[in-house]
């Protein structure tokens, strides 16, 4: 190369700076990369834990670790009576259910929208799987500060909360995860109610299956998916087993066959009996030739028996008024009755009410 073409060459820009020129504008640009990486760690923070979005996330990943006292511990997520009375819920529910081993195994936690409301509020919408099952969970959110005005602090303007009024027909008792709750230590009511309801505080967003099963009740499970800053009617809905059935069937039988054992043509407190005009001679002989059968129903306050058929054998001699002729008298009298009240004793007895 000729030095011609040596002196022709651009130099580079720097070139002409000094040193230490050249190394202040290094040191300038790193800051801004530094300047622009803060920042962007900042709005991801913000984003990530500081953001409506952030702050239900936050509240939906402790439910899935089971922590409730994390939980609970978030700004606005413990309501009082007040707050709960301003959102039309009861303001004293139970909060027996509020518990670790209650809550469904969470997974698939998402964010799916953040609407700004026109109070300035956020509508949080958090979607996610219980056990296996899709729910969702709406939570109203407000800011209520800043960290050294930047990064903003939040609260549930509304309880994340679900108000579930469980009512239990025709027993007095519930399942849930294994436990069992008697809606009756939650809220007072009478001791013969034959229903009974509660209300209690649960979490959402989760999918929860209630049931109850006893010797004598059973009831089908019922699921239903928990709704934040709401009120969720449940119902269990109690109905005879077959050892109820059975128990009942045998009392029953043991009742009619203390009423054959009466050697009278009407005997006492029974549903059968035979009225006859001519003279009788000797005891009358009864015996049951078919028993009712059972079914068991729920009336206004407690289990009935509706009416249903029978027959018994009456075996009598007796003579004629009109020409003193004696035979021999053998009839199957057909007769109906029912079970007026069907009590379950604390102790496991059963006691019956008869109705003719």
């Amino acid at each position: 190369m000729s030095g011609d073409e040596s002196e022709g060459a651009p130099a580079h820009p720097l070139a002409a700076l000094s040193p230490r020129t050249r190394v202040l504008l290094i040191w300038s640009g790193v800051a801004v990369l530094l300047v622009l990486a803060f920042v962007a760690a900042v709005g991801a923070v913000q984003r990530a834990f500081y953001s409506p979005a952030g702050f239900a996330t936050s509240y939906v990943d402790a439910l899935a670790a089971r922590d409730v006292r994390a939980a609970m511990a978030m700004p606005g997520a413990d309501p009082t009576p007040a707050s709960l009375s301003a959102q039309g819920l009861p303001e004293k529910p139970s909060r027996e259910l509020l518990r670790p081993d209650v809550l469904p195994h969470l997974t698939g936690i998402r964010v799916v929208s953040d609407d700004q409301l026109a109070s300035g509020s956020h509508l949080v919408e958090v979607v996610a799987r219980a056990d296996g099952h899709p729910v969702t969970a709406k939570f109203t959110v407000r800011q209520t500060g800043s960290v050294l005005g930047v990064l903003p602090l939040w609260e549930f303007a509304k309880t994340p909360l679900t108000v579930a009024h469980i009512q239990v027909q025709h027993a007095d008792t519930f399942t849930i995860a294994g436990h069992t709750l008697e809606p009756r230590a939650a809220e007072k009511q009478p001791a013969d109610a034959f229903s009974v309801a509660a209300d209690y505080l649960m979490f959402a967003p989760a999918r929860y299956s209630l049931g109850h099963h006893s010797r004598y009740l059973t009831a089908d499970t019922v699921a239903f998916p928990a709704a934040a800053g709401q009120r969720v009617p449940v119902a269990v809905d109690a109905q005879p087993t077959n050892a109820f059935v059975s128990v009942v069937q045998t009392q029953l039988h043991d009742f009619l066959d203390d009423c054959a054992k009466q050697e009278v043509l009407q005997p006492a407190g029974c549903p059968f009996g035979a009225v006859i005009d001519d003279r009788v001679q000797g005891l009358p002989a009864w015996s049951i030739v078919r028993y009712p059968p059972v079914t068991i129903e729920a009336g206004e306050t407690g289990w009935v028996m509706p009416r249903s058929e029978g027959a018994a054998h009456l075996s009598v001699t007796v003579q004629s008024l009109f020409d003193g002729s004696v035979s021999q008298r053998e009839t199957d009298e057909p007769f109906a009755m029912s079970v007026s009240k069907i009590t379950l004793r604390d102790d496991g007895g059963i006691d019956l009410v008869v109705a003719d």
